[in-house]
């Protein structure tokens, strides 16, 4: 487990009156590129945290060291101007931009990041980052935030700072997960229920192709942008349904703009309006033991993602085909696509050879390693020593 507050005690000296926080990675069961479009999905909360500690100076810098870039970050309060760039500082920089809107920050902090999850991978590093610092810097200066409070803010500090047009629900999973259960999240009322998630004789491996993209820098804001003028285009041609969000269409309605909508954009939109459907779907198999119509419809998802909405890659697709192919109950890429892992669902005596098989297979067709390792639905968010 990562140990935040050796390494603060490493880089700036010893002292007292620091504060850790932790938040957990997650990996969305089913439910993708639905988010920002106002639908449901399926999280839950992995084994693999960042951490951070936090001690007050009595001046007003700021310095904080992230084990996984060797890197120091330094600020000064108040910040002014700020310029984004481009690197992990630039989320310690949302958030502290958005407390500052809530209260004065009277005095600056030495900080330490530790973690063990992989990074640019789709399991929400970047999310589980934000939550921990904005877990730990309210606690710091005595904020008090109300949960959903939290969770816009770190949302605005990745959307408004960071820029990446993400939706909420990577940082609602860090914070709001429980442990053995997938966490069923209505975007657009941000109202939620916990689905079981115990599989008993299967496993989740999550297979890292480790090809890394930049979310704010890949096709994901793209992908955003392209729902948005879907949007627009059926708000135009079915003016009498009063359309908020792409989540409100039926198959029925699509198929009548079908012929007159771009096609791009009614692919885009049919996926949202299908991965809505799935993720119900699973959270009901999953109520009644159902795993296989669980992973079926994971395979679906997939699917979907590589030809509606177009975010796969070659080294995914062949993880997944490899999947069905071998045995595997399910997979699917996970996260915003372009690269990162994919998600499988596979019999728990079987995960050893599985694993050899799919990591050897992976390096002969790509000339380059996958890594694989077990995921379990774990809490969200806390403060270590409150």
């Amino acid at each position: 487990m990562p140990d935040s507050l050796a390494l603060l005690e490493d880089r700036f000296g010893p002292g007292r009156d620091a504060i850790t926080a932790r938040a957990p990675g997650r990996v969305n069961l089913i439910g993708e590129h639905t988010d920002y479009n106002g639908g449901y999905v399926l999280p839950f909360a992995i084994d693999r945290v960042t951490e951070v500690a936090l001690r007050p100076r009595k001046d007003r810098k700021i310095c904080v060291f992230a084990e996984a870039f060797q890197e120091t970050a330094e600020l000064h309060l108040p910040i002014e101007d700020p310029t984004p760039t481009g690197g992990w500082q630039d989320y310690l920089t949302g958030i502290l931009i958005g407390l500052s809107h809530r209260d004065d920050l009277p005095f600056g902090f030495d900080g330490a990041i530790t973690g063990n999850i992989p990074i640019r991978a789709g399991l929400s590093s970047s999310a589980s980052l934000e939550v921990a610092l904005a877990l730990g810097l309210s606690r710091l200066y005595n904020i008090e935030l109300e949960d959903l409070d939290l969770i816009t803010l770190c949302q605005r500090a990745e959307n408004e700072f960071v820029g990446t047009h993400c939706g909420i629900m990577d940082q609602y999973a860090s914070l709001l997960a429980r442990e053995n259960s997938a966490l069923l999240l209505d975007t657009r009322s941000l109202k939620h229920r916990y689905v079981p998630l115990s599989l008993d004789n299967l496993t989740l491996l999550i297979v890292d192709s480790n090809v890394r993209r930049s979310l704010s820098k890949s096709g994901y804001n793209e992908r955003h942008r392209e729902c948005r003028e879907a949007l627009r285009f059926l708000q135009e041609a079915l003016p009498n349904r009063r359309i908020s969000s792409l989540s409100d269409l039926d198959s029925e309605e699509l198929n009548r703009v079908r012929q007159t909508m771009p096609q791009t954009l009614w692919k885009r939109a049919l996926h949202v309006q299908e991965e809505n459907s799935r993720v119900l779907k699973v959270a009901k198999a999953l109520e009644e033991g159902d795993t296989k119509t669980v992973g079926r419809l994971l395979f679906c998802s997939h699917v979907s993602l590589r030809d509606l909405f177009q975010v796969s890659t070659p080294e995914l697709d062949f993880l997944v085909d490899w999947a069905r192919a071998h045995g595997a109950l399910g997979a699917r890429l996970v996260g915003g696509g372009f690269g990162g892992v994919t998600l499988h669902l596979v019999e728990r005596e079987e995960t050893e050879d599985y694993t050899m098989g799919i990591t050897e297979a992976y390096r002969k067709s790509f000339g380059h390693k996958s890594s694989v390792i077990e995921v379990h639905p774990g809490p969200g968010a806390k403060l270590c020593n409150p």
